[in-house]
């Protein structure tokens, strides 16, 4: 067993080694032992909203935390802007940064590419920051909002952006993080707006079309991850990872989807049958 463990391990550091990006060696979680720091994050995020945290606020009265949350919410919305301002320009507003394929190529040592780099690393950051948003539900325990969906979708963020920060910085998968972050922008701005506005944060029209910018958001992901694969053969991004990705937003897309008809659609035609 232990050599079974002993030669996985190796593996595992042959293959960072060979095929990790040496622009962001230097950050922090992404050298030596960064993949098991990330799994012990989600391991204990997961532990924690699901066990440990309700069960400590069980016999508790819930937290308020109206200032902690606004302040969150106001400085997500800043980091979001930076993100989808300065993602998008160092990337898609460069003439060398292609929509239809763009591979991993870890030697470009542009300045436009080395501050594209940072701003992907930020966003990787950025996605340890959103477990804060389920701390907060246990600590205001409201627990009914802490589905397998909001915890799949943070706890499998943070190992897909962590990939993507380490080996894909620059890459075909770049609008992700543009696009989620332009949509986390809005979501969090008005988060941010319904502590000051009661009748905002009972309207079902506000999150009905958050949840459908999200869809979209899925959907243009999926067309962006096919196309250099039924369209452009010759693109040298590898293919299971485009494969990967584009699989990984059908299946979120699938999550949303189903929420969206639970939420929505099936309790509008429940309350028009009831009128």
């Amino acid at each position: 067993m232990a050599l079974v463990v002993r030669s996985v391990y190796n593996g595992f550091q042959a293959l960072f080694q060979e095929h990790s990006d040496p622009r962001t060696a230097d950050f922090p979680f992404m050298g030596d032992f960064g993949l098991a720091k990330i799994l012990a994050i989600m391991i204990i995020y997961l532990f924690t909203v699901k066990k440990w945290g309700p069960k400590l606020m069980e016999k508790r009265t819930p937290f308020e935390l109206k200032t902690t949350m606004n302040i969150f919410n106001v400085v997500q919305v800043l980091l979001n802007v930076y993100i989808a301002i300065f993602g998008g320009y160092y990337s898609y507003w460069q003439s060398d940064f292609s929509w239809s394929c763009q591979p991993i190529d870890h030697t470009v040592v542009t300045p436009e590419r080395l501050n594209l780099v940072f701003v992907s690393y930020v966003y990787f950051l950025s996605k340890i920051l959103d477990l804060a948003d389920t701390i907060f539900f246990v600590l205001r325990k409201k627990n009914n909002q802490i589905t397998f969906l909001h915890t799949y979708h943070h706890a499998g963020m943070i190992l897909g952006t962590y990939i993507f920060s380490r080996f894909m910085s620059g890459s075909h998968s770049t609008l992700l993080g543009v696009l989620n972050a332009f949509v986390h922008v809005i979501m969090y701005t008005y988060y941010f707006l319904t502590s000051f506005n009661s009748d905002l944060k009972n309207s079902i029209w506000w999150k009905k079309h958050i949840t459908q910018l999200q869809l979209f958001q899925f959907l243009i992901l999926i067309l962006h991850f096919a196309h250099p694969l039924i369209r452009r053969p010759d693109c040298s991004h590898p293919r299971i990872l485009l494969c990967i990705a584009m699989m990984q937003n059908i299946f979120m897309f699938c999550l949303f989807f189903d929420f969206y008809l639970k939420a929505y659609r099936r309790k509008k035609i429940k309350r028009e049958s009831t009128d």
